[in-house]
């Protein structure tokens, strides 16, 4: 398992030196320009989702290019390794994206209950968004699942603006804790779904 991940942060090393680049350029850039850390912390959430999407997204990619899966089933590897590695890497990208939100506002005094909850929200659309993606990623490629992205970022958006124009009333604090509260089963329940449907798809495909 140790190695799969090796594998897969080797391919990303090129790219994690210029996204940590842009990180630091964009930090800077509003802190010089007198943003506090609500705003960077605003910045900083849009891209929890974002990350690991990109990442999974060249990742698969280039397993793609290089015929990985294909190679890598020669070895003593099963289809469950293979797949509870992306898994794994999803989630250690994710959680690694959320700790620099979380840590630079706990190190400046100004960690929330709003800024907690804000994170843990990133978090779960990360998380719940690559679960969609790498059943399609195995199913139908890198091309194809593209276009599935393209929807999937599109739905809520298109969801939020017809909830919007029907002036459907916004959930309630205590709603919105509710969900918070049971939204850990809800995603646990769906990481075994989406685990066990690219286990199949990828069974099926090598036969």
């Amino acid at each position: 398992m140790t190695g799969l991940l090796l594998k897969d942060f080797l391919y990303l090393k090129r790219q994690g030196r210029i996204f940590l680049f842009l990180l630091a350029f964009y930090i800077i850039f509003f802190a010089a320009t007198g943003s506090g850390t609500d705003q960077i912390t605003s910045m900083l959430l849009t891209l929890i989702p974002m990350l690991p999407m990109i990442v999974l997204t060249n990742a698969f990619a280039y397993d793609e290019m290089s015929k990985w899966n294909t190679y890598a089933l020669t070895l003593p590897i099963t289809r469950g390794k293979l797949v509870f590695a992306r898994y794994l890497l999803t989630l250690l990208l994710t959680c690694g994206m959320a700790l620099i939100p979380f840590l630079m506002n706990l190190l400046s005094g100004s960690l929330s209950e709003e800024t907690g909850a804000a994170v843990y929200a990133a978090v779960g659309a990360a998380l719940l968004l690559c679960e969609i993606l790498i059943p399609l990623f195995y199913r139908f490629g890198t091309q194809k699942a593209r276009l599935a992205l393209l929807v999937i970022v599109l739905i809520p958006t298109l969801g939020a603006f017809l909830l919007k124009q029907a002036r459907f009333a916004a959930p309630s604090d205590a709603q919105i804790l509710f969900l918070l509260k049971i939204s850990p089963v809800f995603l646990v329940v769906f990481s075994v779904v989406s685990y066990y449907l690219s286990c199949k798809i990828l069974e099926n495909k090598e036969n």
